[in-house]
């Protein structure tokens, strides 16, 4: 055979072979992330800087939202969360990140320093926030949970979960609201 032969028969079993794969980046880069980072080990300032970058001061829009994850090489999982938001998720210590038109919330694997952390955070970001009281958190599965008057209306929470095996998941929630939220 020719070179040229040669050249031209590679190329048909390549585009073949990509034909049946042609899956896009997403699925590509999402095929290839460690499963720990999934759902990552988030240090306790990557935790909140995360939540202040995308959840607090980022786009309540879900497509500017998706564009500035997109630019901090967050990729979205494929299916959709049940309010039709979606999670991004990025191969390295961040924690993941959802976008809803109604919220945002940022998670991780738990760990030390975590939970204060969020607490110094909350209030420097939220002053006006008033905490729910403990007895009213049970029913919404939170762990703690603040309430935004003033200019922002909504509820700051957290929230654990275990997964299989003795891994415990950290979440710091966004909930955005039309009006005054009463609790």
């Amino acid at each position: 055979m020719k070179p040229a032969q040669i050249l031209a028969v590679l190329a048909v079993v390549l585009t073949a072979g990509c034909a049946s794969l042609n899956l896009g980046p997403d699925a590509y880069e999402l095929a290839n992330i460690k499963d720990s980072n999934i759902v990552p080990k988030s240090s306790p300032t990557a935790f909140v800087k995360t939540f202040d970058k995308f959840c607090t001061k980022g786009p309540r829009d879900p497509q500017a939202a998706e564009r500035l994850l997109r630019a901090s090489s967050y990729v979205p999982l494929r299916r959709r969360a049940r309010n039709g938001g979606r999670v991004y998720v990025v191969d390295d210590r961040r924690p993941a990140v959802a976008v809803s038109s109604r919220g945002c919330m940022v998670q991780a694997y738990s760990r030390t320093g975590q939970t204060e952390r969020v607490r110094r955070y909350v209030a420097a970001a939220f002053p006006s926030a008033v905490r729910v009281p403990a007895d009213r958190l049970k029913q919404h599965r939170f762990e703690e949970a603040w309430v935004l008057s003033g200019d922002q209306h909504g509820i700051v929470a957290t929230r654990r979960t275990v997964e299989s095996g003795n891994h415990s998941n950290y979440a710091l929630v966004l909930y955005r609201t039309n009006g005054p939220v009463r609790y």
